[in-house]
């Protein structure tokens, strides 16, 4: 992913709150360039913040998280199992945190009925 096309994919939530194309490019191209960060860091940590400040709801999958840490995708999902353990420790409803992925479906549909 290139800045240019983070902008777009940000643009595509964040451009009826006002926010504009030159402010995230110099944003994410800070993250990149003074941080050292990958272009898919800083795009999801900007996701983040945009989200918290502008009351949209943003979903990461553990693949994210890692980005975001800069660990590996196991090491993430440790993390998120500790931080969940002491969530509930405290009496949080998970629910408002994390959204487990939905299981998939099958249909089959008989040959007949693509016919006519």
């Amino acid at each position: 992913m290139t800045i240019e096309e983070a902008a777009d994919r940000l643009l595509q939530t964040y451009s009826t709150y006002g926010v504009r194309r030159k402010f995230l490019v110099e944003l994410l191209e800070s993250g990149v360039v003074n941080y050292g960060l990958s272009v898919l860091a800083v795009f999801n940590g900007t996701r983040m913040m945009l989200g918290q400040q502008l009351g949209v709801q943003e979903l990461f999958s553990a693949r994210d998280v890692a980005e975001m840490l800069d660990v590996s995708e196991e090491q993430a999902i440790l993390e998120i199992e500790k931080a969940k353990a002491e969530l509930l420790e405290q009496g949080e409803d998970m629910s408002k945190y994390i959204i487990s992925e939905p299981e998939h479906q099958k249909f089959i549909v008989p040959p007949t009925r693509w016919t006519s």
